[in-house]
Formats: structure tokens, sequence, C-alpha cells
């Protein structure tokens, strides 16, 4: 959709990973196999010398009592890129059981995933409106002039192209 809803996370994962011991991106997606999943989830916490050579033998139940063992004493970020139903969350939800100062981060586009979280931890991104987008696609566009002002002959093709961007920042 081009919100930039990933973009966003991504700037404050790269940014704040550094203040948590255990830390895992994952993208879920509209098709998802929890197993595998929480096997990824795993090898992200735990790490590749911790976890058992046969993690591919561990069902649902085992994969996510080594992530608790693994999370219980450390603080974690956990950023859940792309869900697309409440489901993902609710079955990986036993292995977040009583995390400490832990943080997990889910992005979507659809609302009844965003009302897993609490309302005042939700950010409800929207498109930029007619001027704001104006002024992004100018300042990325026109960097080069003064006050990142569009040309005049250039007025009508560049709000054609911004209109068709649909205050988009992405596409901008």
């Amino acid at each position: 959709w081009g919100l930039g809803k990933t973009t966003l996370v991504t700037n404050v994962y790269e940014r704040e990973k550094i203040n948590f011991s255990a830390t895992a991106w994952m993208v879920v997606s509209q098709t998802y196999a929890i197993e595998a999943l929480l096997r990824k989830l795993l090898l992200k916490v735990g790490g590749e010398q911790q976890v058992s050579p046969n993690i591919d033998k561990l069902d649902v139940y085992d994969l996510k009592e080594k992530i608790k063992q693994n999370l219980k004493t450390r603080k974690c970020l956990i950023v859940l890129d792309d869900v697309w139903d409440q489901e993902v969350y609710l079955q990986m939800s036993d292995a977040f059981q009583n995390l400490q100062s832990s943080r997990i981060i889910i992005t979507t586009r659809k609302n009844h995933v965003a009302a897993l979280a609490h309302p005042t931890r939700r950010l409800d991104i929207q498109p930029l409106g007619n001027a704001q987008a104006f002024e992004l696609f100018c300042r990325r566009t026109f960097y080069n002039e003064k006050d990142h002002a569009c040309p005049s002959d250039l007025v009508e093709v560049a709000t054609s192209i911004v209109d068709r961007c649909q205050g988009l920042p992405l596409a901008l």
C-alpha cells in the first residue's frame, strides 16, 4: 500500500535493537505456517549454538516452551511484519508470556489485527494530504532548487504525478 509502515518500523528497529539482548524481525504475510514462524523465532532469539539439533522435530508446544526459556530473563524486541490475521499473534502469544521490558511490534494493513494492541499503543498511518504530498514530491524531486520549489513550467505535470500517487509517501 505504500504508507510506509514497514519503513517506519525498520527505522525504529534498527535504532533500538542495541537496547535489547534478543531481537527478531519476522515477515509473516498472508500465508504462513505457525511451526515455521516459531522455528525461525527460536533460531533468532536462541542463536544457532543454543538451539537443539532436532529443532525440526519439535512441535508447536515444544517450540513455544523453548522460546519462553530463551526469553524469560532477557529483554527482547520482536517485529511481526505484514500480519494479515489475528491468529498469527494469538497462536504465538503463549511464547511471549511474562516478558519483562520487552516489545512486540506488529505491522498490518488490517484493522482487526491492529485491534490486538491497546488503543494507546497503535499508530494509524494515513496517506498525506494534497499539500503535504506535493511538498514531499518537490522536496525529493527538486532538491537542488532554492526551497525545493517546483519550476512553474512543471507545476502541472508535478501535480498530475502527485495526484496519481494518492498521498502514498513511498510512491511519491
